[in-house]
């Protein structure tokens, strides 16, 4: 066990597994890494409706926090559903004080297939200051658009920071295959995949940002993360069942 990378998401709860905390967990143990977990937010939801967001106070996942850090901190955390910029700026704040050198990645969540929307666009000049606080974001086409990233279907990324980086998921994206496109340290790399039938799977953003923490935590490099994360998102979405995808090699 002292040799095993822990690793920490602090996302919300998904009584399916799908999505959220249990998802992350499942794709670190894949990884061979060991994942602890804080929880923002109770959602109501299974791998085809969300009825509720659920979020949890500020000071409830502080104390989860405190909790975890008695016992080690964590190099490597990512972040899943949040409730607004001023959330995801304590949740931040507080890592960096607790662990400067520590790699953050941010799955933005900013709206539910039921609906929901969870970042409001007065909060978008909050949130891109706080992005610049963070390593990697993991977008899809939406998000990236929405957080005023770039434009999508030109490719192109605003520069937020030396220090950001960005991942543009292609999932939700049109043709035969999906490219997920990432800005790191000036380069910009590509990694495809044949574009697979049906709808994709429940959680596949939320899994694919946990596998390339996963990655991380192993030592590897950020590309070399997301083109591992790629591989076993194509497992991912070829198994499980209905809307739940999953990865059962043994």
């Amino acid at each position: 066990m002292n040799d095993l990378p822990f690793v920490l998401t602090v996302a919300g709860f998904d009584g399916s597994a799908g999505a959220g905390i249990l998802a992350d967990v499942k794709a670190f143990c894949d990884f061979g890494v060991y994942g602890q977990a804080v929880c923002t937010a109770l959602t109501v939801q299974n791998e085809s409706s969300f009825v509720s967001p659920g979020f949890l106070a500020w000071d409830n996942i502080q104390k989860q926090l405190e909790t975890l850090y008695q016992k080690r901190s964590f190099r490597w955390v990512k972040i899943g559903l949040i409730e607004n910029a001023a959330v995801l700026k304590k949740i931040v704040e507080w890592l960096r004080e607790k662990t400067p050198d520590v790699f953050i990645v941010w799955d933005p969540i900013v709206k539910a297939s039921a609906g929901f929307q969870f970042f409001s666009e007065n909060e978008i000049d909050s949130l891109l200051s706080v992005l610049n606080r963070i390593n990697l974001v993991t977008p899809n086409w939406f998000e990236f658009n929405y957080l005023g990233l770039g434009a999508a279907d030109s490719q192109e990324k605003i520069v937020l920071g030396k220090s950001v980086s960005v991942l543009l998921k292609g999932g939700h994206a049109e043709g035969a295959e999906a490219t997920d496109i990432l800005w790191h340290a000036g380069k910009r790399y590509k990694f495809t995949s044949k574009r697979l039938p049906g709808n994709g799977k429940h959680g596949s953003g939320c899994t694919l940002s946990a596998a390339i923490l996963a990655n991380l935590a192993l030592g590897k490099t950020l590309p070399e993360a997301c083109a591992e994360a790629k591989k076993y998102i194509e497992k991912f979405l070829s198994g499980g069942n209905g809307n739940l995808g999953g990865v059962f090699e043994r």
